[in-house]
């Protein structure tokens, strides 16, 4: 009985592993007792490529990493189901942005041929 107890007070968190769309990251995860964080990975390459990975954590702190190859963005919540959203990633003006510059390079550099 008291085992009932101590696992219906556990953190749940939503629950998915390298998936394209928020969409398909709604499983549910009975966290264990020293899971006391959801987390939310997004992970954004040069492709505009994005990986989404959801759990439970015992150790979750907000980071965003910049690699050559693209961008991470973790984000934490401490409430059942609070992982429901993505990770923020880059804004689209940012994206629309850099895609613009990139275009004008090519088009561009390619009068030159």
């Amino acid at each position: 009985e008291s085992f009932k107890f101590l696992n219906s007070a556990a953190l749940q968190c939503y629950s998915c592993t390298a998936q394209v769309s928020n969409r398909d990251c709604l499983n549910v995860q009975n966290c264990t007792l020293d899971q006391n964080s959801c987390f939310t990975s997004r992970v954004r390459t040069i492709g505009l490529l994005t990986f989404i990975s959801k759990g439970c954590s015992s150790k979750c702190e907000d980071d965003t990493e910049n690699y050559y190859v693209g961008k991470k963005n973790i984000t934490c919540c401490s409430s059942d189901l609070c992982n429901v959203n993505g990770a923020h990633t880059l804004k689209p003006p940012t994206t629309l942005g850099l895609l613009t510059v990139l275009c004008s390079l090519l088009l561009w550099g390619s009068r030159d041929l």
